[in-house]
C-alpha cells in the first residue's frame, strides 16, 4: 500500500486534478474525512491511503515515512526545509510570493524596514538576496494588515489574483518568487516504490499536469 498525503484548502483541488489526469482518480474522495483507503489502483497496482491534512504539516509527515507521498505548496517546503525528494510542481494552482506595499515603490525611511510575513526564513533568505536590509516580523494571518495597521513598512505573502490587494488598495511591488503545488517523496518510500512512483510521475507529465 502507497501513503498519499494531499493537503486542504487551495492546493486540494489542483492535486486531485493533476492526480486524476495522471492516472490516480481519487473520486469520492471527501474532504470532511482525514483518512480514506481506496482499493487497487491500477496505474500503482497497489491499494492506496489517503490524508487530507493541512499544508504546514505535510513535509513532516512526508520526511518521517508516515506518509509516502504527498503534494505541498512550495511555499511551505521553502519555510520548513524538509529532507524530502521533489520530483515536479505541478502547473496548476500556482501562484507568487510578493513584496507588498501601501505605495508602488518600496517606503523611504531612514532606519530599516520591517516586513510582515507568514514565512520569516524564506522572506529573510529572498530580502538578503536583493541586498534589502529588512527586519522581518512573523505573523501567521490577515498579513496585509501589517502595512496597513503601520506594524510594519510592507508585506510578503502570496498573491493570486490580486483581489485582496486592491481590496485593501495595496500594491505588489516586486514579486519574488513563484510558488507551485509540489509533488514531495519520502527519501526510503521513493527507492521502495520506484517502478510504481515512477509511472504516476511519468503520467503526469505526459498528461501536461506537472513541469517548471
Amino acid at each position: 500500500m502507497i501513503t498519499f498525503g494531499l493537503p486542504k484548502g487551495r492546493n486540494l483541488g489542483p492535486a486531485r486534478d493533476a492526480l486524476a489526469a495522471g492516472g490516480l482518480d481519487l473520486g469520492g474522495l471527501d474532504s470532511s474525512r482525514l483518512r480514506r483507503r481506496f482499493g487497487c489502483v491500477p496505474v500503482l497496482g497497489v491499494d492506496v491511503e489517503v490524508l487530507l491534512l493541512k499544508d504546514w504539516d505535510l513535509p513532516l509527515y512526508v520526511e518521517h515515512g508516515i506518509v509516502d507521498c504527498a503534494i505541498v505548496g512550495s511555499d511551505v517546503l521553502e519555510e520548513t526545509q524538509p529532507d524530502v525528494f521533489r520530483p515536479l510542481r505541478l502547473r496548476d494552482g500556482r501562484s507568487r510570493l510578493s513584496l507588498i506595499a501601501e505605495t508602488r515603490d518600496l517606503p523611504r525611511r531612514s532606519g530599516q524596514l520591517r516586513a510582515a510575513t507568514r514565512y520569516p526564513a524564506w522572506a529573510a533568505r529572498l530580502l538578503a538576496a536583493r541586498n534589502l536590509h529588512v527586519e522581518v516580523l512573523h505573523l501567521t494571518s490577515s498579513i496585509e494588515l501589517g502595512p496597513l495597521l503601520d506594524l510594519t513598512d510592507v508585506a510578503v505573502d502570496i498573491v493570486q489574483t490580486g483581489t485582496t490587494l486592491r481590496t485593501h488598495d495595496l500594491h505588489e511591488v516586486e514579486v519574488l518568487a513563484q510558488v507551485a503545488p509540489t509533488f514531495v517523496v519520502n527519501r526510503a518510500s521513493f527507492h521502495a516504490h520506484r517502478r510504481r512512483l515512477g509511472r504516476l510521475l511519468l503520467g503526469l507529465e505526459e498528461a501536461g499536469a506537472a513541469g517548471d
